[in-house]
């Protein structure tokens, strides 16, 4: 009883230290788009706009 014990705390203190895998919920293009940008929007804000639109146009190639 004993050793069967310890086999499954043993068992269980192993599976416990795998890594979690990553999933992506959405993979396709559908859950974002470009972003336009505004005569309003500061120097950073324009900054953070183009690299999300550079970001999306290397994920989504033809998705526009």
């Amino acid at each position: 009883m004993k050793k069967m014990l310890l086999a499954l705390t043993v068992s269980g203190l192993l599976t416990a230290c795998t890594p979690t895998p990553i999933s992506v919920i959405n993979p396709s293009c559908a859950g974002f788009s470009l972003i336009k940008a505004s005569r309003q929007d500061s120097t950073e804000t324009l900054r953070q706009v183009l690299v999300h639109n550079d970001t999306y146009r290397t994920i989504c190639k033809g998705a526009e």
